[in-house]
């Protein structure tokens, strides 16, 4: 709690401190969390991803440490969908995830996709551009993923020429899918897989394997849990602007988005190839919005963060404009990073970057610490403020709210009494949700 009280008095400093600055920090979040948190305080799986690019990416980023206050605070619903081409889980002190354990091992006729760079044919199908291709060599082309969780999601792709693939689940066998098609487009393929473990700290080993002399495509795990809490999907790579990401606006890629049943999709991604000359980058702003535009289409309902980068190189500056203005044309929220600091020699004297563009284990603490301390804020405030769960906030959350307290035991603010401390607790919740 009192960490949380620092994030969100450094934002109200920073904004007192900041001159000629005409960007909010943050805008219409409430509203973009209400079904995220109301889903988390009322003890229940809250589903949300991040697609990025390599700051979204790394182990040692802010995304991991949003991800571990909330697995904290409300549990952890599973570890979310997980590329197989980087799935090695992170055990040492300076990395936040994945998550220790997670591992994938490459048997004969294996091959993953890159994680960074321009999206590749085979990864036009996937979220994040990554795939895992497994080829008879003649033996069975084989990789074998260690994972978490009571149900473990097989993401793979159907194709034409696409071949058998058998799962295995600890050795034994529990499926063989055909990954083929006879004509068409790429279609995304999905197999859920229940471990049997009854805990969140016991790996299940999952190999999957050609069953034919045909190749097979396998993407991604996905893993959860039957406890009610955070899930979060990376859905980010590395090196991938606005342009670039274009190429997973597919029919195959919608299908695997809508299958995650997110609550929220946060979107933070920089310029790069195909968005314009740098610094300028001239077309970073209508690829932005073409992708988000796809990403509402494919997730209808799902709401949308935008977060800009923090301010590494001159760039970012106009792109935090871009993206206010394309968060603000689609009513979306937005959170500003840019203007925190005045730019990389101040966030690298202060230990925060790692090279020239991405945050160190530090910078990770204190960027994941500061958009947890808004989210958690925003969220907490929007869940209290839609008393009826009805997706809104009016006059009938007020009217909620007066039934349930007039009736004597309501405390809201968790001090151990109903008294007029929760009238206001819920006051200033309902206030700060229908101001934006």
């Amino acid at each position: 709690m009192m960490l949380r009280i620092v994030f969100i008095a450094l934002g109200l400093f920073l904004a007192e401190q900041a001159h000629g600055q005409d960007r909010p920090w943050s805008e219409r979040l409430h509203k973009s969390l209400l079904p995220l948190f109301s889903h988390l305080e009322d003890g229940e799986v809250g589903s949300w991803g991040i697609a990025g690019d390599s700051v979204s990416l790394l182990s040692a980023s802010y995304n991991w440490q949003v991800r571990n206050r909330l697995v904290e605070s409300y549990g952890n619903a599973g570890e979310g969908y997980l590329a197989l081409a980087r799935f090695d889980g992170r055990c040492n002190e300076t990395d936040n995830g994945p998550r220790c354990g997670l591992d994938m091992i490459r048997g004969p006729g294996s091959t993953v996709g890159e994680d960074t760079g321009i999206f590749d044919p085979l990864g036009y199908a996937t979220p994040d551009g990554m795939w895992g291709l497994l080829t008879p060599t003649p033996f069975p082309g084989n990789l074998s993923a260690l994972v978490y969780g009571n149900e473990a999601i097989v993401h793979y792709t159907r194709r034409v020429g696409g071949g058998l693939m058998t799962v295995r689940l600890n050795g034994v066998a529990v499926a063989t899918v055909d990954t083929g098609l006879t004509s068409g487009e790429p279609q995304a393929g999905r197999l859920v897989v229940e471990t049997g473990v009854t805990d969140q700290a016991t790996l299940s080993t999952l190999k999957f394997e050609t069953a034919g002399p045909s190749p097979v495509q396998v993407n991604a795990v996905e893993m959860r849990s039957d406890l009610a809490g955070s899930r979060y999907h990376r859905l980010a790579r590395g090196g991938a602007g606005a342009f670039m990401f274009q190429d997973s606006m597919t029919a195959a890629n919608g299908e695997v988005l809508r299958s995650l049943e997110m609550d929220l999709l946060i979107v933070m991604i920089d310029a790069s190839f195909g968005d314009g000359e740098d610094p300028v980058y001239e077309l970073y702003e209508s690829n932005l919005a073409t992708l988000v535009d796809w990403y509402m289409a494919q997730l209808p309902g799902v709401p949308i963060i935008m977060i800009t980068h923090h301010p590494f190189r001159p760039a970012i500056e106009a792109q935090a404009d871009a993206i206010l203005r394309i968060a603000r044309q689609r009513e979306l929220g937005f959170i500003n990073l840019y203007d925190l600091f005045s730019g990389h020699e101040e966030m690298d004297n202060l230990g925060y970057l790692n090279g020239r563009v991405h945050l160190s284990p530090l910078g990770g603490q204190f960027f994941g610490g500061y958009i947890h301390g808004l989210i958690d804020e925003a969220g907490k405030q929007a869940a209290i403020a839609d008393q009826n769960r009805d997706g809104r906030f009016d006059f009938f959350d007020v009217q909620q709210f007066f039934n349930i307290f007039s009736a004597g035991d309501y405390d809201l603010n968790e001090d151990g009494i109903t008294d007029f401390f929760d009238v206001l607790t819920f006051m200033v919740a309902w206030s700060s949700s229908t101001a934006e």
